[in-house]
């Protein structure tokens, strides 16, 4: 699974700045599009989305890995006794 690299978002966050300021300076209502705007917002929503979404993903795979290390080595030793038990009847 890939994520989103920090740098794209960034890249594009920084153009978005530099065209709303351009926008700004052009003071023409004409020149606003609703559209792009928009999308601007849900931009950075679904890179806030994104963000919340990778640190629940990262906190599920470390309990996951903590469940199985667990299990796996109590397993361990569950086998070694019932071998244990084998070998001495």
């Amino acid at each position: 699974m890939q994520g989103i690299e920090p740098k794209l978002h960034t890249s594009l966050t920084s153009r978005i700045e530099y065209y709303r300021l351009l926008i700004e300076a052009a003071d023409d209502s004409e020149t606003r599009p609703s559209d792009v705007t928009t999308q601007i917002a849900e931009l950075g929503n679904l890179y806030e989305e994104y963000l919340t979404n990778k640190k629940n993903l990262e906190e599920s795979i470390k309990k996951y890995r903590a469940y199985h290390n667990d299990l796996r080595k109590k397993l361990t030793m569950r086998l070694r006794e019932i071998k244990r038990k084998t070998r001495q009847k």
